[in-house]
């Protein structure tokens, strides 16, 4: 490390286990509620992207209709537009739905995991009293905790689209 210049992150042997290691905590088993949700956040982003899809081809059969002139064409196209928005709107909200809550779920895993290391040999208590560097640090953990999962999740979502 030269002087003056901050040591950059890597994405190597050792990121990759820690990595691992803290999405263990985060998903325990192949079958919990975690993994509900993240089939859920699979699927939904599947079928929204069909959505997606048809409604590029319904709104260019609607300017086809408007563009030629044809009111029966476009009664029809744009009343199937319409027919068509509470599925897609129910299809956005599971989606969000499923990740919001898979942010809670990991949340509350890694949250309860970290304190029960944090209450382990009085590591509070040396922390708060005989180590001054750090302010407030149950507060530090659950802020970061949670910009942690949320980023998580959001990475997650950003992967399987």
């Amino acid at each position: 490390q030269k002087e003056g210049k901050k040591e950059r992150a890597v994405v190597d042997r050792v990121f990759i286990s820690r990595i691992c290691r803290i999405l263990k905590i985060m998903v325990p088993r192949a079958l919990c509620k975690e993994t509900g949700y993240l089939l859920l956040i699979a699927v939904m982003l599947v079928v929204r992207t069909y959505c997606d899809i048809w409604m590029i081809q319904n709104g260019t059969v609607i300017e086809s209709a408007i563009i030629g002139r044809s009111r029966k064409d476009f009664k029809k196209y744009l009343f199937n537009f319409i027919a068509a928005m509470p599925a897609i709107s129910l299809v956005n909200n599971f989606l969000k739905y499923g990740l919001n809550e898979l942010k809670l779920c990991f949340r509350v895993r890694l949250t309860r995991y970290l304190y029960e290391e944090y209450l382990k040999a009085y590591t509070y208590y040396k922390m708060g009293n005989l180590d001054n560097r750090i302010a407030n640090p149950d507060q530090l953990l659950t802020q970061d905790v949670e910009k942690f999962c949320n980023s998580v999740v959001d990475l997650y979502s950003n992967l399987s689209k």
